[in-house]
C-alpha cells in the first residue's frame, strides 16, 4: 500500500486500478465500477445475535464517501468509528462517556454521510440459538458451514442482483472485512451457487467498512434489546417484533434497504429451498433460490 500512500491515492481509487489495471481512467473510475463493503457484528459463541452489514456505491461516490467521513473523524480526534469502542467508551472514545450530545451528533453527521453517498444497504442477522436449534434436524453446518458465512453470503446475492438489476457493466465487487470466522465457508458458498469470488481486505485499507460496522453493530444491539423485552411475555409475536425493529432503522436512515433476519421459520424455509437434506436422510442438493 505504500505506493498508493506515496501518490496520494484514496485506497479506493487505488483499489481501482489493481482492478483495471492497463485499462484504469479517470472515466472508468467515476463512470462504471461500483463494490458493496461489508462487516460484521457478533460472533459464534458468546452473542445471540449475528449480522453482516453494508452498503454498495459507484467507486466514484466511495470516493467522495472516504474522504467526508475522514474529516469528521478528525473533527472528533478519532482513526475511525469502531462500534465496540464507541458504546462501551474505550479507547478514542474513552472521554465520550456520559457525554450523550457529543454521541448523538457524531452518530448523525456519519448517518448524513451514509445517505448521501451510498445507492443501497444490506443486512443478514442470524439469531444463534436458532441455528443451533435448526441444525438439529437439518444438515445446515455441513451446507452453509456457519452463521456467518450464511449471512455473509445472503448480502452478497443480494448485491449482485443489484448490480444486474442496475446493469452495472464493469467489474462489481463485493468486499469484506479480513478477521471474522467463516470466511472460507463464504467463499465456498459464493463459488458454488453463484460462481463469483469476493475480496476480503483489511479494515484499515477500506473506510467504507466502517458502515457495515455501525449498521451490524446497531442491528445486533436492536434486536438483542426486542428479545430482552419480550422474554417474559408468553403472547408476545417475537418474530414480528423483531422485524418490526428492525425494519425502523430503515427509516433512521433514510436509504433503500433490505434487512432481513433468520429466525427459525426463515431458516428452515431457507434449508428447503436449498432441499438441505434432514439428518435422518439424503437427497440431493440443489439451489432454487437465493437466500
Amino acid at each position: 500500500m505504500s505506493s498508493a500512500k506515496s501518490q496520494k491515492y484514496s485506497v479506493i481509487e487505488y483499489l481501482a486500478r489493481v482492478i483495471w489495471l492497463g485499462r484504469y481512467s479517470e472515466r472508468n473510475l467515476m463512470g462504471l465500477l461500483s463494490a458493496a463493503y461489508f462487516d460484521a457484528s457478533g460472533k459464534r459463541q458468546g452473542y445471540r445475535f449475528l449480522t453482516v452489514a453494508g452498503a454498495v456505491a459507484p467507486i466514484k461516490k466511495w470516493i467522495r464517501f472516504e474522504k467526508q467521513w475522514n474529516i469528521v473523524l478528525s473533527d472528533e480526534g478519532v482513526s475511525e468509528f469502531h462500534s465496540t469502542d464507541f458504546a462501551a467508551s474505550k479507547r478514542e472514545y474513552k472521554e465520550w462517556k456520559g457525554d450523550k450530545l457529543r454521541r448523538s451528533a457524531f452518530l448523525k453527521r456519519l448517518v448524513k454521510i451514509i445517505q448521501e453517498n451510498t445507492n443501497k444497504l444490506f443486512l443478514a442477522t442470524i439469531e444463534m440459538p436458532t441455528w443451533d436449534e435448526v441444525n438439529k434436524t437439518y444438515l445446515l453446518e455441513e451446507t452453509f458451514h456457519s452463521p456467518y458465512a450464511l449471512a455473509g453470503f445472503s448480502v452478497t446475492c443480494r448485491a449482485l442482483n443489484w448490480a444486474v438489476r442496475k446493469k452495472v457493466r464493469s467489474p462489481f465487487k463485493v468486499i469484506f472485512e479480513d478477521g471474522d470466522e467463516g470466511w472460507g465457508g463464504l467463499k465456498q458458498l459464493c463459488n458454488r451457487y453463484n460462481n463469483f469470488e469476493p475480496i476480503r481486505l483489511p479494515k484499515k485499507e477500506g473506510v467504507p467498512f466502517q458502515i457495515g460496522d455501525l449498521l451490524a453493530w446497531k442491528t445486533r444491539i436492536v434486536a438483542t434489546n426486542c428479545l430482552e423485552k419480550t422474554k417474559d411475555s408468553a403472547d408476545a409475536d417475537v418474530e414480528a417484533i423483531l422485524f418490526n425493529e428492525l425494519h425502523s432503522l430503515d427509516d433512521l436512515l433514510v436509504r433503500p434497504t433490505q434487512n432481513g433476519i433468520y429466525t427459525e421459520v426463515t431458516l428452515a424455509k431457507t434449508c428447503r429451498n436449498f432441499k438441505v437434506p434432514k439428518r435422518n436422510g439424503i437427497t440431493t442438493l440443489s439451489r432454487q433460490e437465493a437466500p
